[in-house]
């Protein structure tokens, strides 16, 4: 694995409500696979909106499990080859993995974050999970991509779980694409994780389970926006009651004025989130 130092900007700071956009990267790294990474694209990539902040050098490392190229991230002061807690974070259409680093900026828990990049090149720039958008009106062509994607991911979280040294089952975030495939990934392959939390996503109806797993049930969150245009907030709210009717442990996040975006309230509950799951103490995020 190359060992890359990246200075990686915020994507879109101050105003709550800017446009979805990601600025490309100060210093962009080279792609853990031969083809070319295309320039981001401003669709539906993750803008975390915040107070402007002189960037801190994040290192990444990029690798390959099951055939998914990924970049691997530390946080807090975990050191790289120690057993950590894995926190598998999944970008959106037109985004990419290094840039989606940028949302762990100033986390404070000791953890491996890897960052796969989507399967492939978007159209407008960036990397695309699957060629369908929540707005599509063939709903079950969607919902049978975003499960195939899903099917392809798993066996790179069971390589990840033995070739990184990890404590406990992954726990799967991700944005808008990579919030749809949190969800699948949490309802059709339960055993694999402990915690989802979906930020912007959501699960079709045609890929709802019929019940709760007999065995292991990972926790599912759902963080989104109540004006966002690009994935419904009614129809992700719709997906957990269902889930929760089931008996499923899951929970929905609605956020006032918040359109497809993570502004800073969010990107604070995401990482309180993640440090109850890692049994960390709960502080406010800079």
């Amino acid at each position: 694995m190359r060992r890359l130092a990246l200075a990686l900007v915020l994507a879109c700071p101050l105003v709550l409500g800017c446009e979805p956009r990601v600025e490309p990267t100060s210093h962009k790294a080279p792609d853990p696979s031969p083809s070319p990474s295309p320039s981001p694209s401003p669709v539906e990539s993750a803008p975390v909106e915040s107070e402007p902040v002189e960037p801190a050098p994040l290192e990444l490392v990029a690798g390959e499990a099951a055939g998914i190229a990924y970049f691997e991230l530390v946080t807090g002061n975990g050191e790289r080859e120690a057993t950590l807690p894995m926190i598998v974070a999944l970008h959106g259409l037109g985004d990419t993995p290094e840039n989606f680093a940028n949302l762990f900026a100033g986390f404070d828990g000791a953890a491996r974050v890897i960052l796969p990049r989507a399967l492939d090149a978007n159209e407008g720039g960036g990397w695309s999970w699957f060629p369908y958008r929540a707005r599509d009106p063939d709903v079950d062509a969607l919902a049978d991509s975003i499960a195939a994607t899903a099917d392809k991911l798993a066996p790179a979280l069971v390589e990840l779980g033995k070739t990184r040294p990890t404590r406990g089952k992954p726990i799967v975030t991700g944005f808008s694409q990579g919030g749809m495939l949190t969800f699948m990934l949490a309802v059709e392959h339960a055993d694999l994780l402990d915690h989802a939390i979906a930020v912007g996503g959501w699960l079709p109806p045609p890929r709802w389970p019929k019940a709760k797993p007999s065995g292991h049930a990972p926790t599912i969150v759902a963080l989104h926006g109540d004006i966002d245009k690009a994935v419904g907030f009614g129809p992700t709210r719709d997906a957990v009651a269902h889930l929760t009717g089931l008996g499923w442990p899951a929970e929905f996040h609605g956020y006032p004025n918040v359109g497809h975006a993570i502004p800073p309230a969010m990107r604070n509950e995401l990482f309180s989130l993640l440090r109850s799951y890692l049994d960390l103490p709960h502080e406010p995020t800079p």
